[in-house]
């Protein structure tokens, strides 16, 4: 049942947002509660992690319901996503004090740098420094870039001058550029040449980022299955498309690229940072199709036998050949927010923020975007679609590359809330592999936090996880939040080890 990976997009997409929406909420929730006494509403979370849950269900999340299922989970999911994000306002509400200021706040473990919306008016920012922000007009809105901390939150104060800043992004109707990497596109968007500059090489290894589509009649089980038959029949997408140049620097260069799949339309903005290897496909499909499928393809130059696809906790590795049956009958797989072909020294990834299926097969990474069934949903997937996905190449080794990173920078957006905070970080780690997947509050109701880590690269690591909360004890837990072990804590630090891909639950007594 491949095309359950696909099916239902808006489904898929729901799910993915409420998921992360609901770890936000949970995290600035117990920080709030922690630190300024916040009334965590830990019915309403535990009530919207219900709908979550049941949305989750077969045939539900898989695509292959009736049409009437899916009024209701999208239904549902809108009730999720407004618990969530009226939490998560709530909480940084109360970390906050004032409304001159703008409080930026990350829960990711590491620090990074994005560029946030100034309020209206606004046409440059200061930081903490009191120097002035880098920042572009993007659009209608003014763009800062910010960094902020590993789970934590800096302050900066809208107004004044924008920073001076050498703009050595370089963007026509056919090319995007930065220090790293260059880009160079064909008369349909489609990417000719994709170069990277720090090692001298071609990566593309074919066009890049072409639509492809296929009739798509499964024998049977319509919205379930996929068939190999599909390859078999390709759609001509021959348009040619407008593109226009959207954005110059000095912080973002952005391509817009309009064009008509068949009988649908697409528009796409095709984005470069300074400083950065990662490209971004911010898309929006008008799909009107029926028992079609519409794949975006990266043929690169990187050789490996198997692809590494990111799973919950971990990652997996696929054959992207078919020299045995079993292999072949693996023609469409699954990721969460990544796939990548890996090589010893580098790597290349294409990463996504609700997309699930995808086949690699040689060379070339084939991320599945939509269908279109016809049952039992005679809708299915009818209207406005839109999705991001990007790609990410690297030098370096697989442990060592930022491809985890970029995955959740990608879907786990930094917020926003007006006042001050200050700056601050609730919990650092000092290993780049260990990821602090959650921070909640118990669910015994007793004040207590509960923090869950997991080490991402498939690799043994020992580190030292530093809580700057007022906590008075530390223990490890299963994952149930049961049968605590004491760790020790020096000040409030504690030593951590990890076995390849393990996740650890701890309790921080409050």
């Amino acid at each position: 049942h491949r095309g359950t990976y696909t099916s239902q997009a808006r489904t898929k997409k729901g799910n993915r947002k409420c998921e992360l929406a609901l770890r936000d909420a949970e995290m600035w929730s117990a920080i709030a509660a922690a630190s300024k006494g916040f009334d965590i509403p830990a019915d309403r979370l535990h009530d919207a992690w219900r709908e979550l849950l049941l949305n989750q269900f077969h045939d539900i999340l898989p695509g292959s319901s009736i049409h009437r299922v899916y009024e209701e989970a999208e239904a549902g999911f809108a009730r999720t996503l407004a618990v969530a994000e009226a939490t998560t306002a709530a909480a940084t509400a109360a970390l906050t004090r004032g409304r001159k200021d703008l409080t930026v706040f990350n829960s990711l473990n590491w620090e990074r740098t994005e560029l946030v919306a100034l309020p209206a008016g606004a046409a440059g920012a200061t930081g903490r420094d009191g120097k002035p922000l880098p920042c572009q007009r993007f659009g209608s809105a003014v763009l800062a870039e910010v960094t902020v901390p590993g789970c934590g939150w800096t302050t900066i104060t809208p107004g004044g001058p924008r920073a001076r800043v050498r703009n050595r992004l370089k963007a026509d109707r056919r090319t995007l550029e930065n220090d790293l990497i260059r880009l160079r596109l064909n008369d349909r968007g489609e990417i000719e040449s994709l170069y990277d500059k720090q090692a001298e090489r071609e990566l593309a290894a074919g066009t890049c980022n072409v639509m492809r589509m296929y009739k798509d009649v499964p024998g049977s089980y319509d919205a379930w299955d996929i068939d190999t038959s599909y390859r078999c029949c390709p759609v001509e997408l021959g348009e040619p498309a407008e593109l226009d140049v959207v954005a110059a620097g000095p912080l973002l260069a952005a391509i817009r690229v309009r064009r008509t799949l068949h009988n649908s339309s697409m528009t796409q903005e095709i984005r470069l940072r300074r400083g950065s290897r990662r490209v971004d496909f911010v898309t929006t499909v008008d799909w009107r199709e029926r028992h079609k499928l519409l794949k975006v393809c990266f043929p690169v130059r990187y050789h490996a036998d198997e692809a590494v696809h990111e799973i919950q906790f971990g990652h997996v590795r696929r054959p992207n050949h078919y020299s045995r049956q079993f292999d072949a009958d693996r023609f469409e797989v699954c990721n969460h927010k990544w796939s990548a072909l890996v090589e010893q020294a580098r790597g290349f990834a294409v990463l996504n923020d609700c997309k699930y299926g995808l086949n690699v097969l040689g060379d070339t990474i084939n991320l599945t975007l939509l269908r279109s069934p016809l049952a039992p949903d005679e809708t299915a997937d009818q209207g406005v679609q839109e999705f991001t996905y990007s790609i990410f190449p690297w030098n370096g080794s697989l442990a060592e590359s930022d491809v985890v990173r970029q995955g959740y920078e990608l879907n786990v957006p930094v917020r926003t809330a007006c006042g001050s905070a200050g700056a601050g970080s609730i919990l650092t780690v000092d290993a780049p592999n260990i990821v602090i997947e959650s921070v909640k509050p118990a669910e015994d109701g007793g004040g207590d936090v509960i923090v869950r880590l997991y080490e991402c690269k498939r690799t043994a690591t020992r580190c030292e996880l530093t809580i700057h909360l007022p906590v008075v004890g530390l223990s490890q837990t299963d994952m149930l939040e049961r049968d605590g072990q004491e760790i020790e804590l020096r000040g409030r630090r504690a030593k951590l080890s990890f076995r390849a891909f393990e996740i650890k639950t701890l309790r921080l007594k409050m």
